[in-house]
């Protein structure tokens, strides 16, 4: 076999087993010189084919190491020469743009050597382990130009004197440092040791001036200005780091950067810009300040761990202003206005974590808390929320539209989320909802229904199944009362006073059994009637007259005309008969309603005291309503006693039925874990005392449904 080659000068012909070493010497001076011509910007003069020919023949004829080593001399020669006649001499100001323009140089004179030498890569390189050609030459560049004396001082002096003019809003070469750092990462990505000089030349110093650079900069900063005037600015300074890491720096680079940022911005004064006495999340909270809280959120949530501290805060601002409004003596004069609070309160703090912090979950149950453990503080508060709700479906919503009366219930419900003593609510609503459907004064049937849909979503059947017995009763009165009329039209020919009775189901109502009361004989004998037409239908029945319950219109005449009067039961048997019920008897000679003139004029009755029929009343009015002597009824009173005796009944029971449930099922169990399991049961109706658990369990004990064990004291088993 016979091989040739040329290089611009002559050939040689041999076989390819007696290529003597003067041979390959002349074959690679011929390819020198081409590798030179490349080197000063002369490769258009020459013929790569030829080229190529002669590499492949030194690699071909075993004389590879002559070729590789050559060739890396030849690289290095050039290199030193550029770095003695541009590199050494280079200003600041011009080393950038020299190393990056012979950086662009380079790659391009190793491109084409490498495709002269592809040859050599494939074979020797390999089988030799040599790094390949383009990568010795990216090696041979960092060594020789960038590692060359005092250049990496230099050159990290120059990068960082150029980020820090940028940081104070000079205008710099962006691109030209894009590609210088370019340049560092790709020198250290060639083998064989991959040496990471974008780190050591500039990165480690360049996180680390930054950590100064802000350390110095936020402390002048914030103790200088208000807290949201350092939230724009911290702001400000994150947008630009974001940018200038898009812009030139390396992709790694950027989380480490915002981590340093955020530690010397944010971290170091999380605490300090969130208590901060004058400006801080106190004062933002309270002037509603949305645009700086939501700032200070999203500054945060590159931090979320600082979150918390922001959550907190609100969470004990609320618990704060909540436990004033606990603590008002006016409450119970007023437990309206408690609950309006409440629901103004829960509507800002809700309305800025929807606006300030998005929505954030952590907030919203930061806030849950808060009105939770505040609104709990006063037993009374199930008491108070059932009041607001008498007062509004009374008449707070008879000109709301549909989606007002909605969200007005809603905001209710949410309410009534957070009270843990869910059955003194329960008992309370059924009272003031018996007094709203028995006096007609609920503003729609459709609203009191839709509250109590609600309530049963919240709470289930059970919660809600007497308030529903209470609207049956309602409506099938109208029934029976229509059936009533109409059989009293033909028994008496429709004379009598008209009357309508509800009949309602004891065990559905929360009223104690009236007592007795005589009635006038006309009332009394169409009452009878009613009762025997009830019988008649209903077989069986019992019918117990509630007349504490009742009202009556009365036409009464007085010298200056005719007047319409609705008053009590108790009150029209005294204008009927001038009963001596003394309580009801003054009631009707009051000052503002003057039915009856009373001799003395005096505040108590006394045996010798004289009432008679006023015959010179006289008011604007046609149709009055005359209440009964109280300070409040009975229905829109706040009662003393935070839980009712028969809620305290009820929850005896319900203690007792889950300690039966839970040791039935166990057999035994320990006291602490049956106290937490028996709570955890009950939780959703009202919060079980250990107290009242342990009262229960001695209870149950004496009445040999379980027993402690004879060893262990805390240990109980279940008797079948």
């Amino acid at each position: 076999m016979s091989s040739s080659g040329s290089g611009g000068g002559p050939g040689f012909t041999f076989n390819h087993n007696d290529m003597t070493l003067e041979q390959a010497q002349a074959i690679w001076s011929l390819l020198r010189k081409g590798i030179m011509e490349i080197q000063n910007g002369n490769a258009s003069t020459l013929r790569y084919e030829e080229l190529y020919r002669n590499a492949y023949t030194l690699v071909l004829h075993k004389h590879g190491p002559l070729l590789y080593d050559g060739v890396a001399q030849t690289i290095l020669d050039k290199l030193e020469s550029i770095a003695q006649t541009k590199i050494d001499n280079a200003s600041d100001d011009q080393l950038l743009r020299v190393l990056t323009a012979e950086w662009e140089k380079h790659k391009l004179i190793m491109t084409m050597i490498r495709d002269v030498l592809m040859y050599m890569d494939k074979t020797f390189c390999e089988r030799d382990s040599r790094i390949p050609v383009f990568a010795m030459g990216i090696n041979l560049f960092r060594t020789t130009i960038i590692g060359r004396g005092s250049c990496p001082e230099k050159l990290q002096s120059v990068l960082l004197r150029s980020i820090y003019r940028e940081r104070h809003h000079e205008v710099i070469e962006q691109d030209l440092i894009k590609h210088c750092l370019a340049m560092l990462v790709e020198c250290g990505n060639c083998p064989p040791d991959h040496p990471r000089i974008y780190e050591e030349y500039f990165e480690k110093q360049f996180l680390e001036e930054t950590r100064q650079f802000y350390r110095r900069e936020s402390a002048e900063f914030i103790s200088q200005n208000t807290v949201p005037d350092y939230l724009r600015k911290i702001e400000m300074r994150l947008n630009e780091e974001d940018s200038r890491a898009d812009h030139y720096l390396h992709d790694d680079t950027k989380p480490k950067l915002r981590a340093v940022c955020h530690d010397e911005l944010i971290t170091n004064y999380a605490q300090t810009l969130v208590d901060n006495p004058n400006t801080g999340c106190v004062f933002l909270l309270e002037h509603s300040m949305i645009d700086d809280l939501h700032r200070m959120y999203i500054l945060f949530k590159r931090v979320p761990s600082t979150l918390a501290i922001v959550s907190d805060c609100m969470k004990s601002l609320v618990r704060q202003v909540g436990e004033a409004y606990v603590a008002d003596p006016e409450n119970k004069k007023n437990p309206c206005k408690f609950v309006q609070s409440v629901l103004d309160l829960r509507a800002k703090f809700y309305g800025t974590v929807e606006k300030a912090f998005d929505g954030d979950r952590s907030f919203a149950r930061s806030l849950k808390e808060a009105f939770e453990h505040f609104i709990n503080i006063d037993s009374r508060a199930a008491q108070y929320l059932s009041l607001y709700i008498d007062g509004m479906l009374k008449k707070g919503l008879r000109a709301a539209g549909e989606d007002e009366i909605e969200m007005r219930l809603e905001e209710i419900v949410t309410i009534f989320r957070l009270i843990t003593d869910k059955d003194v609510f329960e008992e309370f609503y059924k009272i003031h909802l018996a007094s709203r459907l028995l006096t007609r004064t609920q503003a729609s049937d459709d609203v009191e229904k839709s509250m109590i849909a609600k309530l049963k979503a919240e709470c289930g059947h059970q919660f809600t199944s007497k308030l529903e017995g209470m609207f049956k009763n309602i409506d099938l009165s109208t029934e029976i009362n229509r059936g009533f009329q109409l059989w009293f039209q033909g028994a008496s020919a429709g004379k009598g006073p008209q009357i309508y009775v509800n009949v309602l189901t004891s065990g559905f109502w929360p009223f104690p059994e009236s007592p007795p009361c005589a009635l006038p004989q006309l009332v009394a004998s169409t009452a009878e009637m009613f009762a025997s037409f009830y019988r008649s239908k209903h077989a069986g029945h019992k019918i117990t007259w509630q007349t504490s319950l009742g009202t009556a219109e009365l036409q009464a005449r007085f010298n200056k005309g005719k007047k319409e009067l609705i008053v009590h039961t108790y009150q029209m048997c005294i204008l009927m008969l001038f009963n001596n019920n003394d309580k009801h008897l003054l009631s009707l000679a009051h000052p503002k309603v003057k039915v009856l003139l009373k001799s003395p004029n005096t505040k108590k009755i006394e045996p010798d005291h004289m009432f008679m029929y006023n015959t010179e009343y006289t008011s604007c009015l046609y149709r009055i309503k005359i209440p009964l002597l109280a300070a409040a009824s009975e229905a829109a009173a706040v009662q003393e006693q935070p839980v009712p005796p028969a809620v305290m009944e009820a929850r005896k029971n319900r203690v007792d039925a889950a300690i039966v449930r839970i040791l039935k099922a166990r057999r035994t169990l320990e006291h602490s874990l049956l106290v937490a399991e028996v709570h955890k049961q009950l939780h959703a109706r009202f919060s079980a005392e250990p107290q009242l658990i342990k009262r229960r369990i001695e209870a149950l004990i004496e009445r040999e449904y379980l027993e402690r064990d004879k060893d262990d004291r805390r240990m109980y088993h279940y008797l079948a």
